[in-house]
């Protein structure tokens, strides 16, 4: 009986999965985070600090919202084509993930996966993974992908996008208690 790996916590959700089969499973993704202009919340606080006046600094971060958004479509378009195969994740944690396709697979199969995890600011990580179950839920086949390949920096922002679902999942709970 084979043991999973709980070293990450894992969330239900439904992002975008973008895939393809490769033969290899120790290479690196070809995609990669990093390539992606990817901007974080240090940068805006950085601004802040400064000694520009606000409507500048309001002025940069709209134009900056607009920049990600014409990324996410040009970067969108790029994805499909080198990544013919799609599907959606259902489950996703720093060590592996389920989704659900429209394509038949294999145990054992290699695939190189791009997600959204979000379109705007965009966020987007790469990995190679080897599917190594299916599971029937509603008689709808669901496979079970354990990384095999993935940089750092991807798997740190998954850490991060469980976290603040399981963030907003709580909160859900919490707004669905308090009395209204």
């Amino acid at each position: 009986m084979k043991t999973q790996d709980r070293k990450y916590s894992r969330v239900n959700t439904r992002i975008k999965a973008y895939m393809r089969r490769t033969v290899f499973d120790d290479s690196l993704p070809l995609f990669s985070s990093t390539l992606v202009g990817d901007t974080d919340d240090h940068a805006v606080k950085n601004l802040y600090g400064s000694h520009l006046p606000r409507e500048l600094i309001n002025f940069l971060q709209q134009m900056d919202e607009k920049v990600n958004m014409i990324l996410s479509l040009i970067n969108r378009e790029t994805i499909q084509a080198d990544f013919p195969l799609q599907g959606e994740v259902l489950e996703i944690s720093g060590a592996g993930l389920k989704f659900t396709s429209q394509e038949d697979f294999e145990e054992g199969e290699n695939m190189e996966m791009v997600l959204l995890l979000s379109q705007v600011p965009l966020r987007i990580v790469g990995m190679v993974g080897r599917i190594h179950r299916c599971e029937k839920v509603q008689g709808v086949p669901v496979w079970a992908v354990q990384y095999a390949s993935i940089r750092d920096v991807d798997r740190e922002k998954i850490v991060q996008f469980v976290f603040q679902e399981q963030r907003e999942h709580i909160r859900g709970r919490k707004n669905e208690n308090e009395p209204g």
